[in-house]
Order: structure tokens, then C-alpha cells, then sequence
């Protein structure tokens, strides 16, 4: 992959987490029991996208991976929470791992060529 294309890969990547935390702060309106964590979550993917495009690094996509990941991670629980947080979880853990094997797919294996 060139620098170019990386450059393209992390904006397109970087561009999709921006739009979907502000469907998440759009989202905040709709209903009152989720309205908090929707909130939250917006703003976390909106200023990751915003720090993760700035930065431009290897290092800040592996964190940002880090970040997806433990995210998943803490949704786990949820899934045996009643409606309509297990719905809320099962989304999060798919956008969460989604967004992780992006973030990683952006640094690859970190070998020289």
C-alpha cells in the first residue's frame, strides 16, 4: 500500500467513525434510557476521529485500536441485559471489532519490506 492510499484508507476509516458518532448524538434524542451512554459514545467517536486523523501515526491507530477493542470488550456484559440495552450491546460489539480490525488493517503487521 502506498502512502497515499494509507492516507486515503485512515480517512475513509476516520470519516466513518465521525459520522457514526454523530448518528449516536442524533440517536441521544430518541430514547431516554439510552440517551446518556449515546451521548458519550458520539463524543468519544467523533474526538477519536478527529485525534486519530490529526496524529496520522501507526501508533495512534494501534491505540485507537486498543480503544475499539476494549470497548467490545466492556459491551460483552451487556449482552445479557434486558432490551434495550442487549440491542444497544450487540450493535456496539460489532462497530467496536469492526472498527478494530480497520485501525489494525491501517498499521498491518508493522514489518519492513
Amino acid at each position: 500500500m502506498s502512502a497515499h492510499e494509507g492516507h486515503s484508507s485512515a480517512t475513509a476509516v476516520e470519516g466513518a467513525r465521525a459520522v457514526l458518532g454523530a448518528l449516536h448524538l442524533i440517536r441521544s434524542g430518541r430514547d431516554r434510557r439510552t440517551a446518556t451512554f449515546h451521548r458519550v459514545i458520539g463524543v468519544r467517536q467523533v474526538v477519536q476521529a478527529g485525534v486519530l486523523a490529526r496524529a496520522g501515526s501507526g501508533n495512534a491507530h494501534t491505540i485507537g485500536a486498543a480503544i475499539d477493542a476494549a470497548h467490545a470488550v466492556t459491551m460483552l456484559p451487556l449482552l445479557v441485559a434486558p432490551a434495550p440495552w442487549r440491542r444497544v450491546a450487540l450493535r456496539q460489539v460489532v462497530l467496536a471489532t469492526a472498527f478494530t480490525i480497520a485501525e489494525v488493517a491501517l498499521v498491518g503487521t508493522g514489518r519492513r519490506h
